[in-house]
């Protein structure tokens, strides 16, 4: 609570998914677009390393941010803290979040890691047993019955995650996104050749061949 100490936060406000992040010399926030509500569940990927920041929500493009000053880790001297409570205490709340209330919810499954050499793990000792919790539920339902991909993509559970399989031509947490012709993933893939760059048209693709090169797909020397 005291002003400038670390902390990683994340919340709503306005219908926007806000992530903050503090490593004790300044604020870096990173706000969403606003929520799509006729979705009944978010997919939502963050992250940290050193003084840059991302956040990725459902399938809006990937936002970045860089913390000021110099420090470049975030320092968690007592407990890694989760969760809410359930009276309303806003003092508990890390100073520079601007957020008024804590989480409120259930959640499937926390994995952590603290380097980038590291495997993720569930937190608590032993593995997977919190010390102790308040006001968090575990989630009862199959997160997958919460999900409803797109244009004939599949559920997939994997462990502590889940994720949308989605048919050919589409991509995306929810496969709402239309792959390009000239995307690697498009099947089939495009053919230009030596270096050539594939550009999209309307019906189909050009190639767009290096100098020394020529050809519909710069086949040709």
């Amino acid at each position: 609570g005291l002003n400038g100490d670390d902390f990683l936060v994340l919340g709503l406000r306005h219908g926007r998914v806000v992530y903050s992040y503090n490593l004790g010399s300044g604020t870096a926030t990173i706000i969403s677009k606003p929520l799509d509500l006729k979705l009944n569940i978010h997919v939502i990927h963050l992250g940290r390393y050193l003084q840059e920041g991302w956040l990725k929500v459902d399938d809006q493009t990937n936002k970045t941010a860089t913390s000021p000053g110099r420090l470049v880790g975030l320092n968690v001297f007592s407990q890694f803290y989760l969760g809410g409570y359930r009276e309303y205490t806003p003092e508990l709340l890390p100073k520079g979040s601007r957020f008024k209330n804590s989480f409120q919810g259930c959640i499937f499954a926390v994995q952590v890691r603290t380097s980038m050499n590291q495997e993720f793990k569930s937190p608590g000792t032993p593995e997977g047993h919190p010390n102790s919790g308040r006001s968090v539920g575990q989630c009862k339902d199959s997160p997958c019955s919460l999900i409803k991909c797109r244009n004939g993509g599949k559920c997939i559970e994997s462990g502590s995650t889940v994720y949308c399989d989605c048919l050919i031509g589409w991509k995306g947490a929810f496969c709402t996104e239309t792959v390009s012709v000239c995307e690697p993933e498009h099947d089939p893939p495009h053919l230009c050749k030596q270096g050539g760059t594939c550009v999209p048209l309307p019906n189909g693709y050009t190639c767009h061949c290096p100098l020394g090169t020529t050809g519909t797909y710069c086949e040709k020397g």
